[in-house]
């Protein structure tokens, strides 16, 4: 015995599969195709200056990330004795 409720959510996945059609392979292809060929691909020459971007930030957090260890390893070295 099904009830009401059942009956309900088993039409709407009805109608659900109704609506989605189905693609093939060849069809998704061609849909592929023209959403990538709407992609907006940047210039080499912005790469290159993202690129180096990238590097120099990287470089300058490595660059504090080290001294900021180095003073805090000093740090507790002195306080604990360490240090002579």
């Amino acid at each position: 015995m099904t009830t009401l409720v059942n009956e309900k959510e088993i039409q709407h996945e009805e109608k659900v599969e109704a609506k989605t059609p189905s693609t093939t392979p060849i069809t998704y292809l061609k849909e592929v195709r023209e959403e990538f060929s709407k992609i907006s691909w940047p210039s080499k020459e912005q790469v290159t200056r993202e690129f180096f971007s990238v590097i120099l930030l990287v470089s300058v957090l490595t660059l504090i990330i080290f001294t900021i260890d180095k003073i805090l390893g000093t740090t507790l070295d002195f306080f604990s004795g360490k240090m002579f």
